[in-house]
């Protein structure tokens, strides 16, 4: 076989023109355009990664804010919670406190009630007591001398002005005149008794005028406008009645 070197040659440097035509008009451009194409794909990657990155930050913090939420929800919950238990407290004491002072003040009410109607339970009793002790000390007197209901307070009303202090007595002398009051009409004997007694209890000449009190049942009242001295079974009966709602008193 025989080699044709002119035509070798010419066949290689005709390969050669080509190659370096494709690589300058053909391999370039298109390495060209594969390397904006790829510098493309890689921004397009590395947008589409940021914009991952960022979707993932932000559902990172959408997810914390979320976190947040529950948290300060549940923070809420718990306060209302807690202030509802606080309130709940508060109102079972103030109920309790409400029911306490109104079953203490019912108490008080009831012990007012009772301490009243045992008062008034006794000051009946004790006016029924000197009612009965009136009439039968006014019956008792009806069969008695009649001098009885006057003759015997004679003395005790003498000595009545005489335990008035001085000023005292000598302002009741100076009432003129007096007015002696009795259970029925004075006889002279009894009248002239009495000048007698108080002319020496006053120490001086007492005039007086005389009347009916048949409420006295028994004894004398000696009045003026400065004072009256009494000694009569109406008068005792009174002392009697006080001494009774007194004693009551302390008892309770």
């Amino acid at each position: 076989m025989k080699i044709d070197w002119s035509t070798l040659a010419l066949q290689t440097l005709n390969a050669l023109i080509l190659i370096w035509l494709l690589a300058r008009f053909l391999f370039r451009p298109v390495a060209k355009i594969i390397a904006d194409r790829q510098a493309s794909a890689n921004a397009l990657i590395g947008d589409a990664n940021a914009a991952k990155l960022a979707a993932q930050a932000e559902r990172d913090a959408l997810q914390a804010e979320r976190e947040q939420l529950a948290a300060r929800r549940a923070q809420a919950f718990a306060t209302i919670e807690a202030d509802a238990r606080t309130q709940h407290a508060a109102l079972l004491d103030a109920a309790r406190d409400e029911a306490g002072r109104l079953r203490a003040q019912a108490a008080a009410e009831r012990q007012r009630e009772s301490a009243a109607q045992a008062e008034a339970a006794s000051a009946a009793a004790a006016e029924l007591a000197v009612d009965i002790a009136g009439k039968l000390l006014d019956r008792l007197l009806e069969r008695s001398p009649e001098d009885l209901r006057v003759a015997g307070f004679i003395d005790g009303l003498a000595d009545g002005v005489r335990r008035l202090s001085p000023g005292a007595r000598a302002a009741l002398a100076g009432d003129v005149p007096l007015r002696l009051s009795a259970p029925r009409e004075l006889t002279q004997q009894e009248r002239a008794a009495c000048e007698a007694a108080l002319t020496g209890a006053f120490a001086q000449q007492i005039r007086f005028e005389t009347g009916i009190d048949r409420t006295l049942l028994a004894g004398l009242e000696l009045s003026g406008g400065h004072g009256v001295v009494r000694n009569s079974w109406r008068d005792q009966l009174e002392q009697i009645h006080g001494e009774l709602l007194r004693d009551d008193g302390l008892a309770r």
